[in-house]
């Protein structure tokens, strides 16, 4: 690495730990993450189905039922097995700065859909801390696409995020009227495809509904160093996991 990449990416953890606690940060290896997508567009079965690419996936999607859009998302998973290492993998600088090579990675990243409307898109404000991973986990977020409209995920800043989590641990809430107050206000940034949102598991995000003739397809990840200790989540949702 040269030594203003080097820089680069301290600056990343110096805002994820000291900062907002997210940042947008750029795909090393975008070779892996075309692949990601396109084995999306593969496992995708559409009316037309020999002539499809990501935009096209994109609208067919978006005019889907909420049953055909988990069915895409069923056999995405099928189909590609290796999807949490392709995600590590595509990011593996700045996770070694984060957390070394050795690490507790997501046994199946998560591929997530969201179809424009105001049934479909909302994604109650929530953060990570409350599904029982450890305080050390970091989560990427990378669209399959570029996200040039509203339909990309609102983040909160870390020192708001831990104020309000205090607020209602003393109210004896979870995701109370002060998170869900966020969801009517936030723009999600616009970000390219080959750049992803990384995120400590204490910020409060979401998403709002939007209007578009296109899904948002994205994948995310979660990942902790190896010499940290796991919380509730433990062996059943992770795997130990060496980069190269």
């Amino acid at each position: 690495m040269k030594p203003n990449s080097e820089n680069k990416l301290k600056d990343i953890e110096n805002e994820l730990n000291k900062g907002l606690g997210y940042a947008i940060c750029s795909v090393e290896k975008l070779s892996i993450l075309k692949n990601l997508r396109d084995s999306f567009v593969k496992s995708t079965i559409l009316k037309n189905n020999n002539e499809k690419d990501i935009l096209k996936v994109r609208q067919e999607i978006a005019k889907m039922s909420k049953g055909e859009i988990n069915k895409c998302m069923i056999n995405f998973l099928t189909f590609n097995k290796k999807l949490s290492e392709m995600m590590i993998n595509s990011f593996s600088n700045l996770i070694t700065e984060l957390c070394g090579k050795k690490l507790f990675i997501q046994r199946r990243a998560h591929i997530t859909i969201n179809a424009p409307g105001e049934d479909q898109a909302k994604q109650v404000a929530h953060y990570e801390m409350i599904s029982g991973i450890s305080p050390f986990t970091y989560v990427l977020w990378a669209p399959l696409h570029d996200i040039d409209d509203d339909g990309g995920a609102y983040h909160i800043d870390l020192n708001t995020s831990l104020k309000i989590m205090k607020d209602e641990e003393n109210d004896g809430l979870v995701s109370g009227p002060k998170v869900l107050n966020f969801m009517g206000n936030k723009k999600p940034p616009r970000i390219k495809f080959g750049q992803a949102i990384i995120f400590n598991p204490f910020v409060i995000h979401g998403n709002i509904p939007f209007k578009s003739s296109l899904a948002r397809i994205a994948c995310n990840v979660r990942f902790q160093s190896f010499k940290k200790p796991l919380l509730q989540k433990n062996t059943d949702y992770l795997k130990y996991y060496k980069l190269p």
